[in-house]
């Protein structure tokens, strides 16, 4: 849930900002098209019964200029610059993300959790498309339904199995 909760928090903060609208690919990628500019990390210690800390970590090409980019990346990476066609002030955007995170965690902690799943869920690239996840040495083909109370992505196998996955690298799968 917490995943979730970011990846939405930054893109309202970048929407407030630039006025630019991000996508989000689950479970931690920030998008434009089909280019990358942003990532979330969330590290947790947790026992049985409760969370002893989470660490997140938001990673966001601001100001990076096309150019600045290796030539290799050009085309999956991206900045907000380069989006909006002018620098953008990240004083004023890490302000926004931290009200963002703050509001968002707000309505997490009342009980809002569907609610920032539906903008979540409104803001996917990943639902309804085939997808390969790979999990360590695991793979999983199918496609990606939706998320779960808990912020799992829900994939359907080609055997109909409706699967919960937690973590992974997900990828669109070739068509055919």
């Amino acid at each position: 849930q917490l995943t979730v909760l970011a990846a939405v928090a930054c893109a309202r903060a970048v929407e407030c900002q630039t006025g630019l609208k991000p996508a989000i690919k689950w479970p931690n990628d920030l998008l434009f098209g089909q280019r990358k500019f942003g990532g979330i990390l969330l590290e947790l210690s947790a026992e049985l019964d409760h969370i002893r800390h989470v660490v997140l970590g938001v990673g966001l090409d601001v100001n990076v200029a096309s150019s600045d980019l290796p030539a290799s990346l050009r085309g999956v990476a991206t900045s907000l610059r380069s989006e909006l066609g002018r620098p953008v002030d990240r004083p004023a955007l890490a302000a926004a993300l931290i009200r963002e995170l703050d509001i968002a965690y707000g309505q997490l902690d009342s009980g809002g959790f569907t609610a920032l799943a539906d903008e979540w869920e409104a803001r996917c690239t990943t639902l309804g498309q085939r997808v390969v996840v790979r999990m360590g040495v695991r793979e999983l083909l199918g496609t990606a339904e939706s998320l779960d109370d808990d912020g799992a992505l829900r994939v359907r196998t080609e055997h109909g199995r409706l699967e919960r996955v937690v973590g992974g690298d997900v990828t669109l799968a070739a068509a055919g």
